[in-house]
């Protein structure tokens, strides 16, 4: 089957040299006169109030027309020729990567310099050249529907699941949907998945793909989604947007602050040469604020907390207040909060003439967070902080070619930083030097001193040192430079029948959050497209891209652990006393001394009996001890991946076919540096021979439409997407399983690319001018999963390693069903169901002895069933609602509410044996189902023709459900871990109380009911 839809796919691309571009969408159509014969060179115009646009064209002998290459959105279509009268369509919508077929337009005779007649367009109900499922999102969509986010928009469509905060498209991974902003990927490299986030007021137009990726869409497994941003506009618009959410109860204790402005650079400088519309801005920027589900659990009382039957379980211990500093203002925190998020996007456009026109953005977003943990809540003094920043530059040039020819080149940078630490703790700080050198040679008394303290304690105490002390000097996980933390001795609780045990759960006051991470990654890339509507029938594109990566991670993990082994090591490198002569008279010695700066002094001659001792430099013994701290988790690559595409569209009168062939290549280079424990890098050369490989993939689609309200499709789809570059770039090698003393697990540069292969038929059906329903069957079989094997050396057998391989495979198949009804009568609504399996040999890449396993079972999100319904309601301006059954009108007109409700079924879990404690069948059990329901109600408050007041309202989990976020495999339930807490078969209350308290993570199940309150202001 696969080698027949190569053949096919080749022999279809070479009989005619995608379709539509990543950042655009076409427009097709007819013009007759009144009795049904074409209208040859009519001049076909779109406009945007009342203004041609650069997008225009003239018919053909048969009286058709296409215009290629038209940025998104809302239009009204002007069509004139000579002894005709003129004919204006209305709200002509353009989508992104989509052609819109309109109806023949008929000319009635007359004079073409008489106003236009006027008709208003109806919304595309039926699409007939889509060979996939897919979804377009316009900016009238987003701002009806209850969402926040690309993610939120992404959940709603049938067949995307949200597992954990993490989107699935028709049972993958987590990491096989690609995200593209303006025609460039902002994926992660070396993780997948999303990065770069964008600000829902900033896109012009999105696509949704879940299945049946034309050939142009690369490195994405099961799904894509395409993001088109706002270029400006003519005149002047904008919007100042406020939301809260803690006018009605605390709740997250969060606010929101956006603001868009778009228009002419030039403003009315620009209006005498044309250039209002011509030369063009428009930027956003979105603060959020927010404490957090958790808010309320940062101030942590022990005393009070363990408190059971009107007895305090522990000593009193000072209250960290994380929000004691704070200054408000009515209740409004003014400074940072435990999440802040910050995003802005800028893009300008300048259409150089009708033919040509450049793009330039620059967009970014930084999130800084004050993480919380449960088993931390009584420590987050030092608890881990975290701040990440990306940002990308997309340059675009434009080019008609000709009336149905285009070219565009696109080159981007983009750039993504990772921080994560102790808060309070800085990476060059967790080490205080206690005396300076100069301190030393300034003063004889301090020398003497030091020198006898390193003399009493030289190999005794590696933490507290003569020359440095540790903030962690006591070895016991809690901070004790100048603190005044208890020893995590202490932190233990009182029964009657037990001596103080340890407090369960929970880290004591002071302990120390021991990871830092520091990452970087780029990517620079290069693109060039071509599209070509050759004749009636063949519409070509072909494209190239080149991506060159650069990834540095940077990690530093148990910092506050020093190895001694490591640390003489590296004494040994600034002086070694073991290669001195023996019996060095005092002279040689002094000049030794006099020639290195980093020994203070050494002692004996030599001998067996009195061998030499060195005393080191205050700094020497200090960056000895900072290189010997931790182990460094780290590298420096630069892989390098490049595509070419070719796709040819033939729409016939019944039968519309699309096909295409991508090639990607991938070459992850010769060799890598890999950080060593002491910050230095090595380079580790690749040994395998697949350093560079090819992949192709064959894409065909077919749309039969049967009728004017029938459409059939089928699609088959071979898709590659690279495996994350984690599992071929690694901190560790071979090498280090023989000095290692912990399991590690190595990269591998064979990895081969991870493979799909999509079956999937599809009918859209018309029911009548507002009713649509698409129905969509689809078997997928993915192949080439990353996994883990363990190696052993033949000649050393008790050195092994674990090494990233191809082997897991997964399945998955389902129905989707969405019926949708578009605006009339006030209101609109869309319902999804899916019914889906998702099944394979492993959910993630597992460390195992043993064979792979070959039998497959429920993947962890493995969602039977998923229902989502959207309804709107909405009163247009001026407009008048009766109450139905009465004669009364609404008093409300430009209102809205919209309300959204999904359903899924619950997700599986492996439980164990509450006897033998062993692990049962994997994922045989399911927690219960997840449902939320929100409502959002709007009203536009009119300041001018062109400006008005938004005020809307919005309930989150409007019924108060409580869906499960985690359970214990014991029990199955969220709180109770099924756990004996028996002591010699005795029950100790305050061991069952002390216990309980572990387990009581509010964060096991969703958020309570949450409210927020926006106003906006929109000129």
């Amino acid at each position: 089957m696969r080698k027949t839809a190569i053949l096919i796919t080749v022999v279809l691309v070479l009989f005619s040299v995608q379709l539509y571009a990543q950042t655009s969408g076409v427009l097709k159509g007819q013009v007759r006169d009144n009795n049904g014969e074409p209208v040859p060179q009519a001049n076909v115009v779109l406009q945007v109030d009342g203004n041609n646009t650069q997008f225009g064209t003239s018919t053909d002998e048969y009286g058709e027309y296409i215009i290629i290459n038209i940025s998104p959105g809302f239009y009204d279509l002007l069509i004139s020729a000579v002894g005709y009268g003129q004919q204006l369509i209305q709200g002509v919508e353009i989508n992104v990567n989509q052609t819109t077929n309109r109806d023949p337009v008929r000319l009635e005779p007359g004079d073409n310099t008489l106003e236009a007649v006027t008709f208003t367009e109806k919304k595309q109900k039926i699409v007939k050249d889509r060979v996939g499922t897919e979804r377009s999102i316009t900016v009238s969509d987003i701002g009806d529907l209850s969402v926040s986010s690309v993610d939120d928009i992404m959940a709603l469509q049938p067949g995307v699941t949200n597992v954990g905060g993490e989107i699935r498209v028709r049972g993958s991974r987590s990491n096989e949907v690609n995200f593209t902003v303006d025609g460039m990927s902002v994926s992660d490299p070396v993780d997948g998945g999303s990065a770069l986030q964008v600000d829902t007021d900033a896109i012009a137009d999105m696509k949704i793909y879940t299945g049946a990726l034309t050939a142009e869409f690369g490195n994405a497994q099961s799904g894509m989604v395409n993001i088109v941003t706002h270029s400006g506009y003519p005149v002047y618009k904008g919007k100042v947007e406020w939301n809260t959410d803690h006018l009605v109860d605390d709740g997250r204790n969060q606010d929101l602050v956006r603001f868009n402005i778009g228009g002419p650079v030039l403003g009315n400088l620009g209006s005498a040469r044309n250039l209002n519309s011509r030369f063009t801005f428009f930027i956003n920027g979105t603060g959020a604020w927010t404490d957090g589900r958790y808010a309320e659990y940062y101030e942590s009382d022990p005393y009070a907390d363990f408190t059971f039957n009107g007895f305090p379980l522990v000593d009193e211990y000072p209250i960290y207040d994380v929000y004691g500093n704070r200054e408000e203002i009515a209740g409004f925190a003014l400074n940072s909060r435990n999440y802040n998020d910050y995003n802005l996007n800028f893009k300008t456009k300048y259409q150089i003439n009708n033919d040509a026109n450049v793009t330039f953005a620059v967009r970014g977003d930084r999130s800084k967070y004050n993480l919380f943990n449960w088993g931390w809540k009584y420590a987050l003094q030092h608890f881990a902080e975290s701040e990440t920043e990306q940002r990308q530059y997309v340059f675009t040039y434009d080019q008609n070619l000709s009336q149905t020819a285009n070219l565009k080149l696109k080159a981007s940078y983009f750039q993504k930083d990772t921080y994560e630490g102790p808060k309070g703790i800085d990476r060059d700080r967790f080490l205080i030097q206690r005396v300076t050198n100069q301190e030393l040679n300034a003063n004889p008394d301090i020398m003497n001193e030091y020198i006898l303290n390193v003399l009493n304690t030289e190999g005794i105490f590696l933490y507290d040192h003569p020359a440095y002390v540790s903030i962690d000097s006591d070895r016991d996980g809690v901070y004790d430079y100048y603190s005044s933390f208890r020893p995590a001795t202490e932190w233990t609780y009182e029964t009657n029948a037990l001596d103080d045990p340890g407090i369960p759960g929970f880290n004591a006051p002071g302990s120390i959050y021991t990871n830092f991470v520091d990452d970087t990654t780029t990517s620079l890339n290069f693109r060039g497209d071509v599209e070509w509507a050759v004749n009636r029938i063949n519409s070509a594109k072909t494209g190239f891209e080149l991506t060159k990566y650069t990834i540095e991670k940077n990690q530093l993990q148990s910092f506050t652990t020093i190895y001694n082994d490591r640390r003489s090591a590296y004494l040994k490198t600034i002086f070694d006393v073991n290669s001195l002569e023996a019996e060095l008279s005092p002279e040689e010695i002094e000049n030794i001394i006099t020639g290195n700066p980093d020994v203070v002094t050494i002692f004996g001659d030599g001998t067996p009996d009195n061998p030499y001792f060195a005393v080191y430099s205050p700094e020497a013994y200090f960056n000895a001890s900072k290189a010997s701290s931790g182990t460094r988790d780290g590298y420096r690559a630069e892989p390098i991946q490049a595509a070419f595409y070719l796709q040819n569209k033939m729409e016939w009168e019944g039968m519309i076919v699309n096909a295409g062939l991508r090639f990607d290549y991938w070459y992850i280079g010769e060799d890598y540096e890999v950080l060593q424990d002491d910050g230095t890098y090595r380079v580790f050369e690749f040994e395998g021979k697949d350093k560079a490989q090819l992949m192709i993939s064959p894409r065909v689609g077919v749309s039969h439409p049967i009728s004017e309200r029938d459409v059939l499709r089928f699609a088959y789809n071979y898709q590659n997407q690279l495996p994350a570059m984690r599992n071929i770039f690694t901190s560790k090698t071979p090498q280090d399983a023989y000095t290692s003393d912990n399991q590690i697990t190595v990269g591998n540069a064979e990895l081969e690319p991870q493979i799909t292969i999509t079956y999937e038929v599809g009918l859209q059906h018309l029911i009548n001018e507002d009713w649509s329903v698409d129905l969509s069957l689809y078997y997928k079989n993915y192949y080439n999963y990353v996994n883990t094997r363990k190696v052993i050396d033949p000649d050393e057998p008790q050195v092994f390693w674990y090494e990233f391989i191809s082997e897991d495979y997964a399945s998955g198949r389902g129905i989707e069903v969405s019926l949708q009804k578009g605006l009339s009568n006030f209101w609109s609504s869309n319902i999804s169901y899916s019914f889906a399996w998702a099944e394979g040999n492993n959910s993630s890449a597992v460390i195992q002895d043993e064979n792979t396993n070959l039998r497959e079972f429920p993947l962890d999100w493995d969602i039977r069933n998923n229902l989502s319904l959207s309804l709107m309601f909405r009163i247009e301006r001026g407009e008048e609602f009766f109450v139905p059954f009465t004669e009364y009108i609404l008093p409300l007109d430009d209102f809205s509410t919209s309300f959204t409700y999904s359903y899924s079924s619950g997700e599986p879990y492996t439980p164990v044996d509450p006897i033998t404690n062993k692990a049962l069948d994997p994922n045989s059990e399911r927690k219960d189902a997840r449902q939320n329901a929100s409502l959002k109600l709007s009203k536009k408050f009119n300041v001018s023709q062109n400006t008005f007041i938004n005020v809307f309202f919005d309930i989150d989990n409007l019924f108060k459900y409580r869906n499960i976020n985690n359970v214990y495999a014991k029990t199955g339930d969220p709180f109770d871990s099924g756990e004996d807490f028996t002591v010699n078969d005795i029950s100790i209350p305050e061991v069952n109380f002390m216990r309980q308290q572990q387990y009581n993570d509010p964060g096991r199940v969703s958020q309570d009911r949450s409210y927020s309150f926006g106003v906006s202001y929109n000129f």
